[in-house]
C-alpha cells in the first residue's frame, strides 16, 4: 500500500510541474505528449498546405481546422506570412479559416498561425501556434521557353 502511496504521489509531482510550466509560459518547448496533456487536443492544424509544398504561382490556398472548436476563441487567429500579417485574407468560420493568401516571396516561404483558446485547466487561456515553410518556384521565363514549339490549331 505505501508503494503505491508512493507511486501516486511521485506521479502527481510530475504532472503538478509539467502544470506549472504550462501556466507560467514556459511549456513552448514541451514536446507533442506533454503538450496534449496540458491543452488537451490541438486548438488549430493546417489541412493545406503541407510542410515542404513547392508552389508554382504567386499565390497559395490555406486551410485552418479549429479541431477543438469548442475551446477556440476565433476573433484571436493571426496568420503571418514571412511575418507580415495577412489574417484580413482568409476567411474565418467556428471550425476554422481558409483563403487565398497572396504576397509569397520566390524560394522559401514561412508561414505562422497563432490563436488563442482554454487549455485543459479552468480558467486558463492558452497559445497555440503552428508554423510551417514550403517553397515558391518561379514560373519559366520566355529564354526558358524558347525551345518549346507552339502546335498551330489545323
Amino acid at each position: 500500500m505505501a508503494q503505491r502511496v508512493r507511486i501516486f504521489g511521485v506521479s502527481l509531482l510530475g504532472l503538478g510541474a509539467l502544470a506549472a510550466l504550462a501556466l507560467t509560459g514556459a511549456g513552448a518547448g514541451l514536446g507533442a505528449a506533454e503538450r496534449w496533456l496540458l491543452l488537451g487536443r490541438p486548438l488549430l492544424e493546417f489541412r493545406a498546405p503541407k510542410a515542404g509544398q513547392v508552389v508554382l504561382v504567386g499565390r497559395i490556398e490555406v486551410s485552418i481546422g479549429f479541431p477543438a472548436a469548442e475551446r477556440v476563441v476565433v476573433e484571436t487567429l493571426r496568420c503571418l506570412l514571412n511575418d507580415p500579417e495577412v489574417t484580413p485574407q482568409l476567411t474565418l468560420g467556428r471550425n476554422g479559416a481558409g483563403g487565398s493568401l497572396r504576397g509569397l516571396l520566390e524560394g522559401e516561404n514561412r508561414l505562422r498561425v497563432e490563436i488563442f483558446g482554454r487549455g485543459g485547466w479552468p480558467g486558463r487561456f492558452l497559445e497555440d501556434a503552428r508554423e510551417l515553410t514550403f517553397r515558391v518556384q518561379s514560373l519559366p521565363t520566355m529564354e526558358r521557353a524558347e525551345g518549346t514549339r507552339v502546335r498551330e490549331a489545323a
